[in-house]
């Protein structure tokens, strides 16, 4: 915090999640001065609760939205050739009953379709990192591929090919890594509790360390507000007054339990479309949508409409091993997502300079989203925007940490800002993303933060049981 507090930057960022992390790098490999704040950890919020995958946008083919479609392949190829040890090829499967709109022949035209629209995805990919090209096949080889599928109408089923990540929350630290190797500056458990405004602009944030205690004042020529599902809360701290946008709770449901099948497999339960997704030896059932601001639905209601989707998968609840909730920007339902995602210019719109927001729709296009947004910051600066570089920067910290665990947990500490039990155990070393990790695991990583970071037995106690309360909820 000190030294965050202790310099004019040219940009403070607010929010580490993907989106933040994405600004902070590509605005500090483009010369920038940066700093980036983030209330809890980097990637705590929205960007940990994903299905892992890594779309190319074949859905926007339903509303004819061909540039989105565009945007999400090139996204997906950019990740699968920067972040080679973190994403990877992944097969989908969707089963196919009768010859309507949802039929086989309507769905090998839209396969076919996309595959012509991203010819160019593979264009400087490694033959193992390719996407291959969509098809269908018949309902003999449908029954093969998954076995149990509902024989009756069943006239085949379309297959093709998006990613997958390993790792969201270290693809989202490799971003970080990034950032800090061209110079940004990052804390997290920093909260930006206000504004500062100067002269009738936006000067910077009052930050507020949330655990040690005490505020500081971050000064910055721009403010990027990358705080997410909370980015219209924060601009109530001394920006403009904004009616908040509409926010979805979403859910995915991770099953301690071998895939039944090694391809994502889509099916329609009660007029929304779910997967199973196949991640690390284990199952992802998602994605279930209601609005934020209702009462708290039973997180588990998923996994029943799951179960009835996918009868021949032997879903029960006794395989679940987390559930993973965000905040998404959209209204009702699942067809009330949103799919476009917003970018602020606060000088333009509300006559207040040195502001810009942006909130996104999806993980895989945070790059270029944020590309976009540094753009803007070059022009509210007054200087030329030096082109962009990270669509073709390799991120060699987006990689998962090996060695021994005590090793590991060092690297978390001292290289990667792991400052609470949480921090490593659910986003640096990936011991606690598919449930509570092993006692005797828990035990290493306590005792050896402990020892890092100068814990009494008191507050090793109290990161136990912030721990537990998380996976208790």
């Amino acid at each position: 915090m000190g030294a965050l507090a202790a310099a004019t930057w040219d940009v403070a960022v607010v929010g580490g999640g993907v989106y933040g992390a994405a600004v902070a790098w590509d605005a500090a490999q483009r010369g920038l001065r940066v700093a980036l704040v983030e209330r809890e950890d980097f990637g705590a919020g929205t960007s940990w609760n994903s299905l892992k995958t890594i779309h190319g946008g074949m859905r926007y083919l339903q509303t004819l939205d061909l540039g989105r479609l565009r945007q999400s392949a090139r996204e997906r190829s950019t990740l699968l050739a920067i972040a080679p040890q973190i994403v990877r090829p992944l097969p989908f499967l969707v089963p196919t009953y009768g010859h309507g709109l949802t039929g086989r022949e309507a769905l090998a035209l839209g396969l076919r379709l996309n595959d012509w629209l991203t010819r160019d995805r593979n264009r400087g990919l490694p033959a193992e990192r390719r996407i291959g090209d969509a098809r269908t096949v018949s309902a003999a080889e449908a029954l093969r591929l998954v076995p149990g599928l509902a024989p009756r109408g069943l006239t085949g089923a379309a297959l093709w090919h998006d990613a997958q990540a390993a790792s969201t929350e270290r693809l989202t630290i490799g971003f970080l890594h990034a950032a800090a190797d061209a110079g940004a500056a990052a804390a997290n458990h920093a909260e930006a509790v206000a504004l500062l405004r100067v002269g009738g602009r936006v000067a910077g944030v009052a930050v507020r360390d949330t655990l040690g205690g005490g505020t500081s004042e971050v000064l910055a020529r721009v403010v990027v507000n990358a705080a997410g599902p909370w980015a219209d809360e924060f601009l109530q701290r001394g920006g403009p007054r904004r009616a908040p946008a509409p926010l979805l709770r979403a859910r995915n449901v991770l099953l301690r339990r071998e895939p039944v099948v090694p391809y994502a497999v889509g099916a329609r339960s009660e007029g929304r479309f779910l997967f199973l997704v196949p991640w690390e030896g284990r199952t992802i059932v998602g994605t279930s949508y209601e609005p934020a601001e209702g009462p708290l639905g039973d997180p588990l209601a998923l996994l029943d409409a799951a179960a009835r989707a996918f009868p021949w998968a032997g879903i029960e609840r006794r395989d679940v091993g987390l559930v993973h909730e965000g905040l998404v920007p959209g209204r009702r339902d699942a067809a009330g997502l949103s799919t476009r995602p917003r970018l602020h210019d606060h000088e333009a719109e509300d006559g207040l300079p040195g502001l810009v927001s942006l909130q996104g729709v999806k993980y895989t296009t945070a790059r270029a989203v944020a590309e976009r947004a540094v753009d803007l910051v070059f022009r509210r600066l007054g200087r030329a925007a030096p082109a962009c570089r990270t669509a073709v920067t390799p991120l060699p910290g987006a990689r998962l940490l090996s060695g021994p665990l005590e090793d590991r947990v060092r690297c978390a500490v001292r290289e990667e800002m792991a400052l609470t039990l949480a921090d490593a155990v659910l986003r640096r070393l990936d011991l606690g993303t598919a449930g509570s990790p092993a006692a005797g695991e828990l035990d290493a990583v306590a005792r050896v933060m402990a020892d890092e970071l100068g814990w009494d037995s008191g507050r090793e106690r109290a990161e136990r049981e912030a721990l537990a309360g998380f996976y208790a909820r």
